[in-house]
């Protein structure tokens, strides 16, 4: 598994939580910013679980040989 990107990953997703939850403390819920960083958040976590899909499709494939 491609450990250095999982942790950039999960950096990037602690910076865009505080930013979104200091966002929504300020602006409100639904304001657009708010919502940008939400969005933001679900595609670098979506990120981060393709990066497991794969290692484990890999570990699957490896293990039935």
């Amino acid at each position: 598994m491609d450990f250095e990107a999982m942790q950039r990953y999960n950096n990037e997703i602690e910076i865009l939580r505080a930013k979104m939850t200091q966002s929504a403390m300020v602006l409100g819920l639904n304001h657009p910013d708010v919502l940008e960083y939400s969005q933001k958040l679900d595609e670098t976590h979506n990120l981060i679980l393709q990066l497991k899909y794969k290692y484990e499709s890999k570990e699957l494939s490896t293990a039935g040989r």
